[in-house]
This record gives C-alpha cells, structure tokens and sequence, in this order.
C-alpha cells in the first residue's frame, strides 16, 4: 500500500471539530457525534485509501441506517428532507471561528475520541486524519461511528494493522 506523503497532514483539531460540526448539520443533527467524526476524516484522501471507502460512500450508508432507524420508531419514508449545503471550513479555525452561536455541540463520546487523539502530545491542537481515526477504531457498538464501520464492512483489526504500519510512532 502506498501513501502519498511519508507524513501524514496535521490538522488543527478545531478545523476538524468544524469540519464534523457540518457534516452534522448537513444531516440536520442536533449534535456533532462520532459518526460525523468519521465523516470529517474521510474528507482526507489517505483515510479513504486507509479504511478503502470513500464519504459518499459513507454518507449513503449512514443515511440508510438513519432511515432504517427512523422505520424502526414508526416514522414513514416521507420525513426526508434535504441535506442543508455545508459552508467552508477554514484549515486554520480561530477561536472566534469554534465559538460562533450556530455552532453544533459535540457529543461527550466526541469530545473524548480528541481529547484522547491529542492527549501527550506537544502541539496539543494539530493531530493527525490517521490518530483520530486510531481512536475511532477502538470504538465499540452501540457508538455511532463503530455502528457506521461495522455497516460499511470495515474489517477495523485490518485497519489498525495498516495504521500502524503507516505511522511509526503510534
């Protein structure tokens, strides 16, 4: 497997923060979650290759068990509404850019997939697409991210394999 840098790009946690909060409210969530965690990932073309599905994929399948679930609770088919259009997210997110008023929350299970991603680490608030997925791996089912991998047939111990083989000081 080939990668195209040897090392890999660090984002500001913050833009990926951002990058997941839309995600969120592109699906009309009330809550940026893991699950929205893994689709802000995926914007990065090595978390594809890594988990070898791209976000649309993704997207398509979460929205199949959003349906699914929505059927389950007796909710028909013809509560689907429109995606909202999602808004540029800056690489480098000031603080004033992660405190706006119509920013989605993270969930607590979120907030500690980076909390965990940056912990022990100089630069605290640049981490790695491959360290925060390191730790959404490591989730297990009801979460949603876990839920999402399982649907879209992640073998997720393969995958930590070729994280580990792609960046050595994991």
């Amino acid at each position: 497997m080939t990668t195209e840098s040897a090392l890999p790009e660090e984002h500001h946690a913050w833009a990926i923060y951002l990058q997941a909060g839309e995600e969120a409210r592109r699906r009309g969530e009330r809550r940026t979650g893991t699950d929205d965690l893994l689709l802000a990932l995926l914007e990065d073309p090595s978390a594809e290759v890594l988990l070898g599905v791209s976000l649309e994929q993704a997207r398509q399948v979460l929205d199949a068990l959003d349906h699914d679930a929505l059927g389950a609770l007796g909710l028909g088919t013809d509560a689907d509404a429109p995606p909202l259009p999602m808004r540029a997210v800056p690489k480098k997110p000031r603080l004033r850019d992660v405190a706006q008023k119509d920013r989605i929350r993270m969930t607590p299970a979120a907030k500690k997939v980076l909390e965990a991603t940056s912990k022990g680490k100089r630069r605290k608030l640049y981490v790695t697409a491959q360290e925060v997925l390191a730790v959404i791996l490591t989730l297990q089912p009801p979460d949603p991210a876990a839920v999402l991998l399982g649907a879209l047939g992640v073998n997720t111990s393969e995958v930590r394999s070729r994280l580990d083989a792609v960046t050595p000081d994991h």
